[in-house]
C-alpha cells in the first residue's frame, strides 16, 4: 500500500507507536513522531530518516491544546496531512475502589482527552486536503471489560463512541475516522505492564494461553490494519471497530 502526503503519530516514540510510524514511513508517508518523551521521539525519526524516509520528532503532551496544535503545524510542514494515528496511552491497575482521583484522571486525560484534542486540531486540517483518514489505538478492553482496569476500560469505550461520532459528523468532508482495537501484542503497553509482574514470562505465557490462538499479538499484524486503514484500499471505511485480537473479544462478549 502506498501513501502520501504526511502522518502524524502521536505516542510514537516506543511500543506499538514507534512500529506504526515506522510502517508509515515505509507505505510512503512522511511522519511527525509526536510523543511527552522528546528523546525518543527523536530517535525514532532519527531512524526513519536513516532508513531513507521522511520524520520529524515533535514533543507532545497530547492532554495540552497547545502542544497537540504545533504537534499539527508541525506535521504539515512535512506536507498535506492525510494520516492522523492516536497512539498515546497509559494504562492503570487498580479495582473500582482502589482506583484514586488522580489515577484515573491521568488516565482519561491521556487516553480519552488527548484523542478528542488531536481529532479537534487536526480533522479540518485533513479536511482542507481533501480528506484522509484518522486511526485510533483502542484495545479490547474498549469492548469488554477486565478486573482491575477501570480507568482504561472507561476511557477505551469512550473512545469508540467519540470515533463513531466523529466519523459521521466529517464522512462528508472524506475524512474516515476508525478504531484498531488490539489484544495483549508483543510489543507495547502490555509488554511494560507485563515487566512489573514477579514473573513477567510467565505472565505473558498465562496471557497468551488464554486467547483463542493461544498466542500474543505481533507489532506487524497491528500495523498491517494500521496500514489498510490509512490507505485507499479502505476509502469506504468509516466509524468501525477492528479488533486484532484473535477472537478474543468474540468469546467473551
Amino acid at each position: 500500500m502506498t501513501l502520501d502526503g504526511a502522518a502524524l503519530v502521536t505516542g510514537g516514540a516506543a511500543g506499538l507507536g514507534e512500529a506504526i510510524a515506522h510502517r508509515l514511513a515505509d507505505d510512503g508517508a512522511a511522519v511527525a513522531v509526536a510523543d511527552v518523551d522528546q528523546p525518543g521521539a527523536e530517535r525514532v525519526a532519527t531512524a526513519i530518516t536513516d532508513d531513507g524516509g521522511r520524520a520529524t520528532a515533535v514533543p507532545c503532551d497530547v492532554t495540552r491544546t497547545a502542544d497537540v496544535e504545533a504537534a499539527v503545524r508541525a506535521a504539515t510542514a512535512l506536507g498535506p496531512l492525510r494520516t492522523l494515528v492516536l497512539s498515546a496511552a497509559i494504562e492503570s491497575r487498580q479495582s473500582v475502589l482502589e482506583c484514586s482521583d488522580e489515577d484515573w484522571q491521568r488516565v482519561l486525560d491521556i487516553d480519552l482527552k488527548g484523542p478528542f484534542l488531536c481529532m479537534r486540531a487536526a480533522i479540518p486540517v485533513i479536511a482542507a486536503n481533501g480528506g484522509g483518514s484518522v486511526i485510533a489505538m483502542g484495545s479490547t478492553l474498549g469492548l469488554i471489560v477486565a478486573p482491575g482496569h477501570p480507568a482504561y476500560c472507561a476511557a477505551k469505550g469512550a473512545l469508540v463512541n467519540l470515533c463513531k461520532q466523529a466519523a459521521i459528523e466529517h464522512a462528508g468532508d472524506g475524512v474516515r475516522v476508525n478504531v484498531v482495537a488490539p489484544s495483549a501484542t508483543d510489543t507495547g503497553l502490555f509488554i511494560r505492564f507485563s515487566e512489573m509482574a514477579p514473573d513477567p514470562e510467565g505472565m505473558r505465557s498465562r496471557i497468551a494461553e488464554l486467547n483463542p490462538m493461544h498466542r500474543l499479538g505481533t507489532a506487524r499484524e497491528v500495523c498491517d490494519a494500521v496500514a489498510f486503514l490509512a490507505s485507499d484500499a479502505s476509502t469506504y471505511t468509516s466509524g468501525c471497530v477492528l479488533p486484532i485480537d484473535g477472537a478474543l473479544a468474540a468469546r467473551r462478549m
